[in-house]
């Protein structure tokens, strides 16, 4: 199978390649991803690359995630964050996840609490 590149088309373009291969379940997409999630990738579509390391699974994705947990303060890609965290086990995110638990955001509180779980803190 060839793989897609995320970084061809306009914003609504690159979206909805990001949705297929979150689905897709391919972590082969990975580097790709966390290469759009350093790039200037529109805010939307960082959200949308976030849930798609948390959906493949691979814990290459941790680092960068929990880089770009330490540098946000706000906004409701934390909960995307603190999600994606969870679904891939991340122990080094539960004490930011912890401070999360009360955040003035309810989805990020929400996600911070499931990934926690998930988690097993």
């Amino acid at each position: 199978m060839v793989l897609k590149l995320l970084h061809k088309g306009d914003e609504n373009r690159r979206r909805w390649t990001i949705i297929d291969v979150s689905r897709s379940g391919d972590a082969r997409y990975v580097p790709q991803l966390l290469a759009r999630l350093k790039s200037d990738e529109t805010h939307e579509n960082k959200c949308h690359i976030i849930r798609a390391l948390g959906n493949l699974g691979d814990r290459r994705a941790v680092p960068p995630l929990l880089a770009l947990l330490s540098q946000l303060t706000g906004g409701n890609i934390l909960g995307d964050l603190a999600r994606s965290l969870g679904q891939l086990n991340a122990h080094d995110a539960i004490p930011r996840l912890e401070k999360l638990k009360n955040h003035s955001n309810e989805w990020v509180r929400q996600n911070a609490i499931w990934a926690l779980k998930q988690i097993g803190s």
